[in-house]
């Protein structure tokens, strides 16, 4: 047995079973295979080679075992890997991946952002463990693994091959030729170096002389001959005048017997191949070296040869060059600090190369961009000069200029520079010039729309690269001239689509479709409807090629235009729908008459259930009868005429309102209903309650069908008689439409129900549905139980919430959760709050989120506010102490300054950890409750403890501030926030700044850091104290005083990292000094979450790549190299890019936000300091 590892041999024996199973599942081979590979036989098991179509569960568990073994036994199983596809057309991923796992992660070519662990003695650290392969797979195995990589390398074929497979078999070659030097060997090595390229075949040969020769044969005619401009990256991105002046100079420095030549040109498959070559070479190399810096200490003689090849072709074909430099680099963010002394960086080519990809990727990054323009503004004027293309010249003219930076005379306006590229034929084209025809007035709108091609501008589906492009550049053109005056009338026009118009106008972030409706909305020439309906559509429509415009300017638009929004909003998409109900509810007092009646009548209609609750939530919120009497007399749908006469019973007069409509109406239906609502006026609530029973719609009685209302318990009045059995339908029927909240009319019953009859029916209710398997379109239950349930209702709720969320139930979860939000007493926050901390369903814990949200706002409270009365005291007295019975003994039980509990031994007074076992003299049923009581208090301090530790940290992180009184309530009045208080440092602050400090103490007295006594003003705000407020002789007195009392704080705050913007970053708006390495895209995550920071938006596939922190006032967004927001097993590490801060305006931001990032140097001490640190400390730093 060669492993002693007892887990690592139960997996070498999967492996034998699973590589048998997939070889033939007739013949098991598994002991053979097991033996082999354990080492107590060296009989090869008879497994034929090529003969196995599948490996995946073999590949799987050996991928498993290269993580934990690295003895013979691992590489005796990889020769049976190996071995098994000797006469293949290796095909299957695995054969060739089995050598690679083999040789372990170290082997694999490296970018120059790459370090090998093992430095300069990267192939000699290998080398045992291609011997352990020769020796158990044979030097065939190893043979053909090389022929057929060196094949990948398409060595001789137009494609120029990928510089990772070559620079790997280059190694992968270089590492055979060190394992002997018998002729054999050597004949092999170097037949197979015959196949590559003299240039590759020199540096593997170490040959310098030979190399230079070969490499000025091979740049020579490449900087000598033209290029054309489609298919080189170099001379399509840069002037063409720069591009000879580059050719001209580097001719005359390096080859100064050569003419430049105006004619001929070199072969696109010849300029690939040989840049391709060299700069493979040159990565090679580095990789012998282990890591770009150990290149560049000591590049030798064959290094300097290919770093002057490379340096001479980046005169010439930059921006190639530094494509083939970072080919095994794709996600770097900063490439100029990953080429730094390969090549010199005298002109701006990274922002070129990010206008490149950016401007022309699907969704541009425009915050992004920008700001970093703005970060380079001299490269930026450098780029405007050397730049060929007139859309990247016009974006940065639009920057520049917006962003108060002057440009030079020659360049012109930026009006100039849009139409250059309209009227341009490389990026113009037929489209542009149309285009920019019809914009000047040169061409009508009908001789410019009758033609299909120019229409095809605007059609999504069109996949030009350059369609967007121009319609981008269209919009720097700016708002209040001709230009885009004649583009509004086009968009208006009855033969134009305005929603996809705007839409395809929103790709870019200058455009404003708000400031077209403002300036041209007037216009005779523009139609302000048609406008106005595409844009109020836009936001809410879901097909993923609509665009939509920021939510501040969506809102701005409704809120100025609401009469018009509510005339469209038949027409309008659900969630643009449920915006223009918002607004109007939430600017109430501002409306109209008619638009109030209007929004409540278009909201009641609405066939989505959310509005139609919104706006029956709104209805019912304040009694209104003149809005209630319009609303009668102009609609004619019965459900709201009903509606409406039953909530004019609320109305201070409603007798009057009664006679007055019933002098009006004609319907005798109506008539009857009315005089019995006149009848019932003056009467108990009952009577017109029970009436209505009887009025009932018929479809509506129909869906009581899964209930008995005879099983529900009676009803009882205020002198303990039942009430009529008719009230129970009526309760019924009139929730029915209420499924987002209580139907609050329904408390009228209060008048003259007993609140326990009514809590006694609700609980019944919602049994009785939960029994029926909680149908969803009968949630209205739940808030019945909101309206008139007691305590039972958490108990009944808290159970099924648990289990709806296990099953797949995760909305009605939600909605019990919004449910108990409802309830009055304490213990349903409480719960509610267990339920935020404690479920993993983000639907419901976002549910949470929102209930106690809502719940803090019907308080008047901020939502910390609110989580600080939920803190229990545990059942400790105000001493401070709980006592536990066995009967005749009793047992104090205390919480110590370390927020551990204690059991006092009241005839030793010392302290014990836990209760002691039960005597014969004690009661045994007492005992065990005790016991059981004590354990379960021990578990409660435990999640509290750890609570309310995380929730005071997040409020040093981010400089919460409680009134004196708020303050007294939470940590002197409650016994164990009390521990927390003494073991903290805390300040008073007046208008956000430090003016005093202070510790509380066990006596209950304060103290400054003089150990003097300190009196807390009634009116004063405190807060924690960040070590950054502190000059130093205070930081230190106050952690003398701690060590002298034996104080340990519940977490850092003293002896907290700081952070500082340095000076040069005081201006910059990007922070990139994060931690290099490669991070968990599980953990990392998730120890920032604890922190207080939560994801983006999750994008394509479910992939997220921002995660950010709510400081306020401010939003901190860290961008990392993106992973899935759910596991799957082989998920990549992640890479942290940048930080950003911005302005915090409670949006949905991401990486394509237009929210300009701000200053380093504008960001609170204490914002930037903390941020810092929950990186740092998530990454393990």
């Amino acid at each position: 047995m060669i492993t002693e590892n007892r887990d690592v041999e139960a997996l070498f024996e999967k492996f034998g079973e699973a590589l048998s199973q997939e070889y033939s599942k007739n013949t098991d081979r598994s002991a053979i295979i097991i033996d082999y590979v354990m080492g107590r036989t060296e009989q090869f098991p008879d497994l034929l080679p090529d003969s196995m179509q599948y490996a995946y569960r073999s590949m799987d568990l050996f991928e498993k075992l290269a993580k934990k073994d690295d003895s013979d036994v691992f590489f005796r199983a990889g020769a049976l890997m190996l071995r098994m596809g000797l006469n293949a057309s290796r095909s299957y991923y695995w054969q060739g991946y089995s050598l690679a796992i083999c040789l372990g992660d170290g082997h694999y070519a490296l970018g120059l952002a790459g370090k090998s662990k093992a430095g300069s003695q990267r192939l000699q650290s290998l080398l045992p463990r291609m011997e352990k392969i020769h020796k158990f797979a044979g030097d065939k195995a190893i043979m053909d693994e090389l022929k057929s990589r060196v094949s990948k390398c398409n060595f001789g074929k137009k494609d120029a091959g990928d510089t990772g497979v070559i620079i790997n078999t280059l190694l992968l070659l270089k590492l055979y030729s060190l394992l002997d030097s018998t002729s054999t060997h050597q004949f092999n090595s170097q037949r197979l170096a015959s196949e590559f390229p003299e240039i590759l075949q020199a540096v593997l040969a170490e040959n310098t002389e030979q190399l230079r020769e070969l490499l000025n044969a091979a740049v020579k005619p490449i900087i000598a001959y033209p290029f054309k401009a489609k298919e080189n990256y170099s001379v399509r991105e840069l002037s063409a005048d720069f591009i000879t002046g580059q050719r001209e100079k580097t001719i005359a420095a390096h080859f100064p017997d050569l003419q430049a030549q105006e004619t001929g040109e070199v072969s696109r498959t010849l300029f690939n191949r040989t840049l391709t070559q060299i700069h493979s070479a040159l990565l090679y190399v580095i990789n012998v070296k282990g890591s770009k810096q150990l290149f560049l200490d000591e590049p030798g003689d064959l290094g300097l040869a290919l770093l002057d090849a490379v340096r001479t072709l980046h005169e010439v074909y930059p921006l190639e060059v530094r494509q083939h430099l970072l080919a095994l680099d794709r996600r770097a963010k900063k490439p100029d600090e990953l080429l730094e002394g390969i090549v010199p960086f005298e002109e701006p080519y990274e922002l070129i190369e990010r206008l490149s990809g950016e401007l022309n990727s699907y969704m541009v990054p425009w915050s992004a961009l920008q700001s970093y323009v703005l970060s380079v503004p001299d490269q930026a004027l450098r780029a405007y000069e050397i730049l060929r293309s007139a859309y990247y010249k016009a974006y940065l003219h639009k920057v520049l200029t917006d962003g108060g930076i002057a440009l030079p005379d020659e360049a012109g306006t930026l009006t100039q520079a849009v139409f250059a590229v309209l009227r341009g034929q490389s990026e113009g084209g037929r489209h542009g010039l149309f285009l920019a025809r019809y914009l000047e007035g040169e061409t009508s709108f009908e001789d410019y729309w009758k033609d299909e091609t120019n229409r095809s501008l605007f059609d999504p589906r069109n996949r030009d690269s350059r369609r967007k492009s121009l319609l981008v550049a269209v919009s720097f053109l700016p708002p209040d001239s001709p230009y885009i005056k004649r583009l509004a009338i086009l968009i208006t026009r009855p033969e134009c689509d305005a929603l996809t118009l705007v839409s395809e106008m929103y790709h870019s972030y200058s455009f404003s479709g708000q400031k077209l409706l403002e300036l041209y909305g007037e216009d005779p020439e523009v139609s302000r409807e048609r406008l106005l309906s595409g844009l109020l559509m836009l936001n809410g429509m879901r097909d993923y090629y609509y665009r939509s415009m920021p939510q501040t300017e969506y809102r701005s638009i409704i809120r100025n235009n609401l009469t018009d929004s509510l005339k469209q909003y038949k027409n309008l998409p659900t969630d643009s729908r449920l915006t223009v109900l918002e607004i109007a509810f939430e600017d109430r007092d501002a409306l109209t008459l008619d638009q109030l009646t209007e929004a409540i009548r278009a909201g009641l209609l609405d066939s989505s259930k959310k509005a139609s609750g919104a706006a029956l939530a709104e209805f019912s919120r304040v009694p209104d009868e003149t809005l209630y009497l319009t609303l009668y007399r102009t609609e004619k749908k019965a459900a709201i005429k009903e509606l409406v006469l039953n909530s004019l019973r609320s109305v201070t007069g409603s007798k009057a309102a009664y006679q007055q409509l019933l002098e009006t109406e004609k319907s005798e239906d109506w008539r009857t209903l009315i005089q019995i609502l006149l009848e019932t006026a003056d009467l108990s609530p009952v009577h017109a309650h029970a009436a209505l029973a009887d009025q009932a719609d018929a479809k509506k009685t129909a869906r009581l069908s899964w209930l008995s209302v005879n099983d529900l318990p009676a009803l009882m009045d205020l002198e303990g008689q039942q009430v009529d059995d008719r009230i129970k339908s009526y309760l019924m029927l009139q929730s029915m439409d209420h499924t987002t909240a209580p139907n609050e009319r329904l408390n009228e019953l209060r008048s003259y129900v007993n609140s326990d009859s009514l809590s006694n029916f609700a609980a019944e209710l919602i049994q009785l549905w939960i029994q029926s398997e909680a149908p969803a379109k009968e949630k209205w239950v739940l808030y019945v139980g909101a309206l008139f349930g007691d305590r039972r209702l958490i108990q009944i709720l808290a159970p099924q919430i648990k289990e709806w969320t296990e099953n797949s139930r995760g909305a009605m979860a939600a909605e019990a959760v919004k449910a108990l939000s409802y309830l009055s007493e304490p213990a349903a926050l409480m719960a509610i709050d267990k339920i935020k901390r404690t479920v993993k369903n983000r639907q419901v814990k976002g549910a949470a989120e929102e209930a106690l949200q809502l719940a803090a706002e019907n308080q008047g409270l901020t939502p910390e506010q609110l989580e600080d009365r939920l803190v229990t005291s545990l059942g400790f007295d105000d001493k401070g102490a709980q006592q536990f019975s066995y009967g005749e003994r009793t047992f104090q039980v205390k919480v110590n300054r370390n927020l551990e509990v204690i059991v006092i031994n009241e005839e030793t007074g010392k302290p014990l950890k836990s209760l002691p076992v039960p005597g014969q003299k004690d009661d045994a049923e007492l005992a065990a409750k005790a016991k059981a009581d004590f354990n379960l208090l021990k578990k409660d301090l435990k999640t509290m403890v750890g609570i309310q530790a995380q929730r005071l940290e997040e409020s040093l992180s981010k400089q919460r501030l409680w009134t004196a009184e708020e303050w007294t309530a939470l940590f002197v009045n409650n016994i164990v926030m009390q521990k927390f208080a003494v073991g903290l440092i805390w300040g008073v602050y007046e208008q956000g700044s430090l003016t005093d400090t202070f510790r509380y103490m066990e006596d209950g007295t304060f103290n400054t850091v003089d150990e003097d006594e300190y009196e807390l003003a009634a009116d004063a705000k405190v807060g924690l104290v960040h070590p950054l407020e502190l000059d130093q002789e205070t930081l230190e007195g106050w952690k003398s005083q701690l060590d002298d009392y034996e104080i340990k704080q519940p977490f850092e705050q003293l002896n907290r990292q700081i952070h500082l913007v340095e000076e040069e970053s005081q201006r910059s708006t990007v922070y990139e000094d994060l931690p290099r390495s490669e991070l968990s895209p599980t953990a990392f995550p998730k120890a920032l979450e604890k922190y207080g920071w939560y994801k983006g938006q999750a994008q394509d596939g479910g992939w997220y790549s921002e995660l950010y922190k709510d400081y306020g006032d401010w939003l901190a967004e860290l961008r990392f190299s993106g992973t899935s927001i759910t596991y799957y097993e082989g998920l990549e590490d992640i890479t942290l890019e940048q930080l950003q801060f911005h302005a915090n305006e409670k949006g949905q931001y991401s990486y394509y936000s237009d929210i300009p990032a701000l200053d380093l140097g504008k960001i609170p001490g204490r914002v930037f300091s903390e941020t810092i640190y929950d990186i740092l400390r998530a990454s393990g730093r």
